[in-house]
């Protein structure tokens, strides 16, 4: 991604929560946001990141600010549907309502034990609310063990909904959204740095 954007745009993110990363939003032109992440998971090995990851309990509990309940269930071989809630936010021209929209994610096992998990909107979900953050959205996060914790990097593509991010004269909210996105898995660090305090 050096072509748009400097190694050193990332920013480092330590949350109330306890989680903890790098994350970086891009502007594209238009619409488009490019959003990123790198964090570790320390002491475990990529699966048990995936399985934590795919879990909406996890996903609930970390973003309950914002989310109102995550469903993903298995449709085939490595194949998952996400179906996502979002509780009414605050924009800056008022509030939004409820938020529902369907994600696909096709998970890769790259090598002996790493992985990689597509994620994209289902365009063609009937449950998905008109109202919603993006209209396009593809995301790749990537699993690599490194010694014995596991780097977790998440790379997503967004066109954002001008309803609820506004491009105003003076100031074009996608970047905040790039960034919000961008935060949004960090949740997986802390996540894994509790269990390795309870083991020790």
């Amino acid at each position: 991604m050096s072509g748009c954007r400097s190694s050193n745009s990332f920013k480092h993110h330590h949350a109330k929560d306890g989680r903890e990363g790098y994350y970086c939003s891009t502007r594209l032109g238009g619409d488009w946001v490019l959003a990123e992440s790198k964090q570790v998971a320390m002491d475990c090995v990529p699966a048990e990141v995936l399985a934590a990851y795919l879990d909406g309990t996890n996903q609930k509990k970390w973003n309950e600010d914002k989310v109102s309940d995550v469903k993903v269930s298995r449709v085939g071989p490595g194949l998952y549907r996400q179906a996502m809630v979002l509780k009414p936010q605050r924009v800056l021209t008022g509030k939004t309502t409820v938020m529902r929209y369907t994600q696909k994610i096709r998970v890769d096992k790259i090598g002996k034990g790493n992985y990689n998990a597509f994620v994209e909107l289902d365009t063609t979900s009937k449950s998905n609310t008109k109202l919603r953050p993006f209209h396009i959205l593809k995301v790749n996060v990537g699993l690599e063990q490194v010694g014995n914790d596991v780097h977790i990097f998440a790379c997503g593509i967004m066109k954002v909904n001008r309803k609820i991010v506004p491009n105003l004269y003076i100031f074009d909210a996608s970047g905040i959204a790039g960034a919000m996105a961008g935060k949004g898995t960090l949740w997986l660090s802390k996540h894994f740095q509790d269990r390795a305090n309870k083991n020790r």
